[in-house]
């Protein structure tokens, strides 16, 4: 699940921003205050970025266990082939040696 990101309302089309014209020098308070806001948003991305972070590493860490997971699967399914290939001659082997034993007790 994704953090939530917040979007600050946007500014007025005139030009206008918070009562002084955009790219006027901000009032010291004013200069303060938005310093604060900048700081705290900083925060908040940096929160969201570690916690993106530590959710890549997880999805990555998951994502390897299965590539694991699938090559011995594989190594497993190649192992059940062999032994069937081998089964299956054994049987073939055997069900033609009945049949010559049976052709030759029909034949005598």
């Amino acid at each position: 699940m994704a953090p939530s990101i917040s979007i600050a309302a946007a500014a007025p089309a005139s030009g206008w921003k918070g009562g002084r014209k955009a790219g006027a020098a901000p009032a010291e308070g004013e200069a303060e205050t938005e310093a604060l806001l900048l700081r705290r948003r900083n925060a908040e991305l940096e929160r969201e970025v570690a916690l993106l972070r530590a959710e890549l590493e997880a999805a990555r860490l998951r994502a390897e266990a299965a590539e694991e997971a699938e090559e011995r699967l594989c190594a497993q399914l190649g192992e059940a082939e062999c032994e069937a290939l081998e089964l299956a001659r054994a049987y073939q082997g055997r069900v033609q040696e009945l049949a010559r034993g049976l052709a030759a007790a029909r034949s005598c």
